[in-house]
């Protein structure tokens, strides 16, 4: 009993320590243990909350990736009861932050009405900031919107503009689209060669469905015509390959489904 009476104060200079210790690890240690945690192995709900609670102070310390980390958090159904209000709400912070993957989160978010009211405006708003990094899935939607989607004003030399983007990133359903302005001259000058090359390199990408139009072009452009587009099709679908083997902020798996799947925890 003596002896238990002595560790008491040990103890708890110990607990008082580590809880010091981690108030003054940085935020992006906090976010780094706790991403550590919650992507691997977590053996306990006690684990997976002393994860969370190193999220929620380095979000709270305005550290964006902790934020948009939380955001995907609510909005997986695979860690908690999904909370799409908490997931907006964090997404929103970190999206101010400038943290692309927020803007696409919350771009996406409004676009597909997922757990809140469609709203095109919104949905806008937040695409055209992530996609002013680059992003190739916020550039598809901002395609879709100006194609007409959600009942907004169509502008096709806006959808091209946009799709082109996205094609550029390899996403195939936007080549898809690119070429169907361009075999129509919606927006763009009317050109079936390029058409018809986005469509080879779309199929190529993963999009089946892009092939159906192929050998109508094929007819229209002769042989000899239609073997030059090819290898000019194999050297864009190579050129995208080495480009976006550069580009370490993509590659999720469903990044570029018919439907884009969001990044997934395991990602961030």
């Amino acid at each position: 009993m003596k002896l238990f009476v002595i560790y008491l104060p040990v103890l708890a200079i110990l607990v008082s320590c580590f809880a010091n210790a981690q108030r003054q690890a940085t935020p992006e240690q906090r976010y780094t243990q706790a991403m550590a945690a919650l992507t691997g192995s977590v053996s306990s709900q006690t684990d997976r909350n002393e994860a969370l609670a190193l999220l929620q102070s380095a979000a709270d310390e305005d550290y964006a990736p902790a934020q948009t980390a939380l955001g995907t958090y609510y909005s997986h159904s695979g860690f908690a009861p999904r909370d799409m209000g908490k997931a907006v709400d964090w997404f929103s912070k970190a999206a101010e932050h400038g943290d692309w993957i927020a803007q696409l989160a919350l771009g996406r978010i409004y676009f597909t009405g997922d757990g809140v009211p469609q709203d095109s405006s919104k949905a806008r708003q937040w695409l055209f900031r992530a996609a002013d990094s680059g992003d190739g899935v916020s550039a598809y939607f901002l395609g879709l919107l100006y194609d007409g989607r959600l009942g907004g004003l169509t502008d096709h030399a806006e959808a091209a503009r946009w799709y082109r983007q996205s094609a550029e990133t390899g996403n195939p359903y936007a080549q898809e689209k690119l070429a169907n302005l361009l075999f129509k001259g919606l927006g763009v000058a009317q050109d079936q060669k390029e058409a018809y090359t986005w469509l080879l390199v779309a199929v190529e990408f993963g999009n089946p469905g892009a092939a159906v139009r192929l050998n109508s072009i094929e007819t229209d452009l002769g042989s000899i015509v239609a073997k030059s587009v090819r290898e000019n099709a194999s050297e864009l679908r190579r050129q995208i390959l080495v480009n976006r083997s550069k580009n370490q902020c993509a590659g999720w798996p469903g990044q570029y489904d018919l439907r884009p799947a969001p990044p997934p925890m395991s990602y961030l």
